[in-house]
């Protein structure tokens, strides 16, 4: 009968102790991957709901430009420097220079935001130009009370400058009123990747 030697006894369970810790951490990593695969696409999802929310607030604030002046259930602001669209409490000061909060009914869905779009139309230094800025929240979005700075959640600005024909309020050659609508020419937006506040 051969005795087994000193040395080797308890090798085995080193082994499998060493071999269960490694499975472990393995498994500890791949469940934290698939976690923030799943974070990364919510995320992805807010950041695209908040950009549809504010596209929708942007189309209609330009539609609204095109309406004649007593139509339109938006402000058109007159220029001013700093530009209104830049003005923190234009977004979150209620007032007739305030930006538009979308009702329900001008959204148009049976699904609502948790909060609604924004977007304010205001003219230009340069004649016949409007900017129209817009923005749309995520359904996670919560925003400081006293500042308006975002504190969770996405927040997307897009911002249209239009140019058009006509002008809002002013008398024609002949004499006669306008009715204030503008017909668009041209325009160009863009997504704000720093705004205002």
């Amino acid at each position: 009968m051969t005795r087994p030697r000193v040395g080797t006894q308890g090798f085995s369970l080193i082994i499998a102790m060493l071999m269960l810790a490694v499975i472990g951490l393995a498994s500890a990593a791949i469940m934290r991957n698939a976690t923030s695969g799943d974070q990364v696409a919510n995320s992805n999802r807010l950041q695209t709901q908040a950009n549809q929310y504010a596209q929708l607030a942007l189309r209609f604030c330009e539609t609204q430009l095109a309406l004649a002046s007593g139509s339109r259930s938006v402000t058109l602001l007159p220029a001013a420097t700093p530009g209104a669209w830049s003005v923190q409490r234009n977004w979150t000061a209620a007032g007739t220079n305030s930006a538009h909060t979308l009702a329900a009914a001008e959204i148009g869905s049976a699904t609502q935001p948790r909060v609604a779009p924004q977007c304010l139309m205001e003219a230009s230094e340069v004649p016949n130009v409007y900017t129209v800025t817009a923005r749309g929240f995520s359904a996670d979005y919560r925003a400081d009370p006293a500042t308006g700075v975002t504190r969770s959640g996405s927040t997307v600005w897009l911002q249209a400058t239009i140019y058009a024909t006509g002008a809002p309020g002013t008398e024609s050659a002949a004499g006669a009123a306008s009715t204030g609508a503008l017909t668009v020419l041209q325009r160009q937006w863009q997504q704000l990747l720093t705004p205002p506040f």
